[in-house]
C-alpha cells in the first residue's frame, strides 16, 4: 500500500489522461506495521520508467522482535518490460534471472461483478463518512514543502443475521506539494507505463468499470457490500478535490473494532465472500487474515488492556527524489552474464 491504495484505488484507476513525457525515476521510502504487527518492515524503492519499461528495485527489511533478527535485509530487482511481454526477477546474489510471461486476465469475468449463484453480501452499511480537511500544518519535506490534509474514512456495519456491529475508521496524513514541471513530466511518464501495462493485462477499463473494480476491491477488504461501498464513492471523489497538490508522504492508520459476533469462526465464509474477480484476490491476501486477528481481537475484548492497542494496519511512504533525467537503456536489460533459471 504505497499509496493510500484503499481509499482511493476505485478513483485513481479511471484517472489514466496524461500523454508521456520522458524518462522519470522517483525514489521513495517505507514503513509499514504490518497486520497487527506481523510482518513489520521498512525499506526504499527506487523506480525507472521509460514509456513501456520499468525497473523497480526493492531493499527492505523486518523490523519486529522477532522476523528482525532470524531475518536479514534483501534487496530485488524487477523489470517490467510491457513492449516484450515479460517480467524479469534478477537474482544478483547467484547472477540469475527468472522470466515470466505477463498474461492476460481472464476476460470472462468482469471485475467486480457479483456472479448471481453466490447469494447476497451478508452484512450492511449502518454509516459511512469521509471527510477531506486541511489542517493549516506545513513542512518541508525532503526538499518539498508540503501542507497537510488529514483524510477520514468511518465505516460501520452489521450482520444482517446476528445484528452484530463492526466498525472500520482509515484515518490518513497526506503531505502535498506544488506541482512542479519535473513533478508533472513524472507524473506522464508513471502513468503512461501503467496504460500499457493495463492494455498489457487486457484491462481496457472503462470510467464505470474501474469504478467497480475500485469498489469491490474495497469492499472485499472491509466485508460490506460492493453495492453500498459504490454509494459512497460519489462521496470520496468530492471530498478528494479538495486536495491540492503531488503527495510526498502518506500516513495510514486503519483500525478495525467488531463485536464477537460479528466474526466469522472458523471454516465459515466471512463477510464479502461474494466478491469475485480481483477481489477474491485481494481477499485471499488479507481476508483470511483480517477474520483470525478480528477473531483475537474480540477474544481479547475481556482481557486487561497494558497500553493502548495497535492499529489494524498502519503504514508511511515518503517520496525523496524524483527526477526526470534521462536513465540508461541497460537499466532496463537483464546484466551481462547472468544465467536464465
Amino acid at each position: 500500500m504505497k499509496r493510500f491504495y484503499f481509499a482511493v484505488l476505485g478513483i485513481g484507476l479511471f484517472l489514466w489522461v496524461s500523454p508521456a513525457w520522458g524518462d522519470a525515476t522517483i525514489e521513495s521510502t517505507f514503513k509499514t506495521g504490518g497486520i497487527k504487527g506481523a510482518g513489520a518492515s521498512e525499506g526504499t524503492s527506487i523506480r525507472r520508467y521509460q514509456t513501456e519499461k520499468m525497473a523497480d528495485t526493492v531493499t527492505s527489511k523486518f523490523t519486529g522482535a522477532i522476523l528482525s533478527r532470524v531475518m536479514g535485509a534483501s534487496e530485488s530487482l524487477t523489470i517490467t518490460r510491457v513492449d516484450k511481454g515479460v517480467y524479469w526477477n534478477i537474482d544478483s546474489k547467484n547472477r540469475a534471472y527468472t522470466e515470466t510471461p505477463i498474461q492476460p486476465f481472464d476476460k470472462r469475468e468482469t471485475p467486480g461483478k457479483e456472479p448471481e449463484e453466490k447469494g447476497k453480501s451478508k452484512t450492511r452499511v449502518t454509516k459511512s463518512e469521509f471527510t477531506v480537511k486541511k489542517t493549516g500544518a506545513s513542512e518541508t519535506i525532503n526538499g518539498f514543502p508540503c501542507e497537510e490534509y488529514l483524510l477520514t474514512w468511518l465505516l460501520e456495519m452489521e450482520d444482517i443475521e446476528s445484528k452484530a456491529k463492526s466498525q472500520s475508521t482509515m484515518t490518513t496524513n497526506l503531505w502535498t506539494t506544488p506541482e512542479t514541471a519535473t513533478i508533472r513530466k513524472a507524473q506522464a511518464e508513471e502513468q503512461e507505463f501503467h496504460k500499457a501495462y493495463a492494455r498489457k493485462l487486457g484491462v481496457t477499463l472503462s470510467a464505470e468499470e474501474g469504478k467497480r473494480m475500485g469498489t469491490a476491491a474495497f469492499a472485499a477488504i472491509s466485508g460490506a457490500p460492493p453495492d453500498e461501498i459504490e454509494k459512497g464513492f460519489g462521496r470520496v471523489k468530492n471530498e478528494m478535490a479538495k486536495i491540492k497538490g503531488y503527495p510526498i508522504r502518506t500516513i495510514v492508520t486503519w483500525t478495525w473494532e467488531g463485536e464477537k459476533g460479528a466474526v466469522s469462526k472458523p471454516g465459515e465464509p466471512s463477510p464479502g465472500e461474494s466478491v469475485s474477480g480481483l477481489a477474491e484476490g485481494v481477499k485471499g491476501l488479507l481476508g483470511g487474515l483480517m477474520g483470525r486477528v478480528t477473531q483475537k481481537k474480540a477474544e481479547e475484548k475481556s482481557a486487561p488492556s497494558g497500553g493502548k492497542e495497535a492499529p489494524f494496519f498502519s503504514s508511511t511512504m515518503e517520496i525523496k527524489t524524483i527526477s526526470t533525467d534521462k536513465v540508461p537503456a541497460e537499466a532496463f536489460e537483464i546484466p551481462a552474464g547472468y544465467t536464465k533459471q
